[in-house]
């Protein structure tokens, strides 16, 4: 496609994979031309994975390019993401494997995008309620880490997107069952502190199946062994349940909570399990609000990168 000003290339880059796309605007609405999922890991570094993504994609001809990073973005160039073992820099890659205009941004504000454009059409209903965009929303999502981001109003009738490094804040434990998963958890990290995307994630998932059950397996194997009767689901579902509710405590997010990510997009029976409901709704002071908070779950893991093109095309035009 070189030379085709009316392609974006955009990417969500998480811990374990990196989805690349190529959309295109050559008619009135933004098309998916073209996607490329490549492992995170095992790479030579950041420009051997845009590299790949680039030549699968041919994208060159690209008319501009959002990167969407999972961890804290500086000025838009280059992110030290927790969970990818090199740095994400747009300066560092080869003149011209970008378009000129690129830009990086932090994975779940590219997913808050993605959910203001399509996440009510693309997402199941967990919890009553009416979605209002006219209030602050609130995106969170379980996947390598814990990723979350706020949707605004600005007042003028847009909105902006304020993401979160929450997922690194402390986790509260409730109760002498959940502290004992607590000790467990900092012994097989060695970490002194218990951090919100050590439990609320894929890895925190098969921690707690080893916790629960004795047995050491991967993320995939672990949410295979869950059921709706399964201590792992009952216990995971309240951890989701307790990072939902806190986080749309803390944006006031009256306008509903989109929740994310692939572990709870490939297990909606966290969302479905009683557990989930009772810890969402647990406040002694803000239980009517938590009740008038409508929570869906979003089922299309490439909503990141719609959130990503629509930044992109506005990117070109600029």
């Amino acid at each position: 496609m070189h030379g085709q000003t009316n392609t974006f290339l955009v990417a969500d880059i998480g811990g374990t994979n990196a989805r690349f796309a190529l959309f295109d605007a050559s008619g009135e609405a933004l098309a998916l031309a073209a996607q490329v999922t490549l492992p995170t890991r095992g790479q030579e570094g950041f420009a051997s994975l845009a590299g790949q993504a680039v030549e699968a994609l041919d994208a060159r001809g690209a008319a501009s390019a959002v990167l969407a990073a999972a961890g804290p973005v500086v000025r838009g160039r280059f992110c030290r993401a927790p969970n990818i073992p090199y740095l994400l820099d747009l300066d560092a890659l080869p003149e011209g494997l970008l378009p000129a205009r690129a830009l990086m941004v932090n994975d779940f504000a590219a997913q808050a995008h993605g959910c203001r454009i399509l996440g009510e059409e693309r997402s199941l209903g967990v919890l009553p309620g009416r979605m209002d965009p006219g209030l602050t929303q609130a995106v969170l999502g379980p996947g390598t880490g814990l990723g979350k981001a706020a949707l605004v109003p600005d007042g003028r009738g847009g909105y902006v997107v304020c993401a979160s490094e929450g997922g690194h804040a402390l986790f509260p434990c409730d109760a002498d069952e959940e502290w004992r998963f607590r000790a467990f958890v900092l012994e097989r990290l060695g970490e002194p502190h218990l951090r919100r995307e050590a439990v609320v994630s894929g890895p925190g998932l098969a921690l707690l199946h080893q916790f629960l059950t004795g047995e050491a397996l991967p993320v995939h194997e672990a949410a295979a062994r869950m059921t709706p009767e399964s201590p792992v689901t009952r216990w995971f579902a309240r951890f989701l349940g307790r990072a939902c509710r806190d986080y749309v405590l803390e944006t006031a997010a009256r306008g509903g909570l989109f929740v994310s990510g692939g572990v709870a997009a490939r297990n909606p029976l966290l969302l479905e399990h009683p557990a989930f409901r009772e810890e969402f709704l647990a406040s002694p002071t803000m239980a009517e609000l938590l009740a008038g908070v409508a929570v869906r779950l979003v089922t299309d893991q490439a909503v990141g990168l719609w959130g990503a093109a629509a930044l992109a095309r506005g990117l070109a035009a600029a």
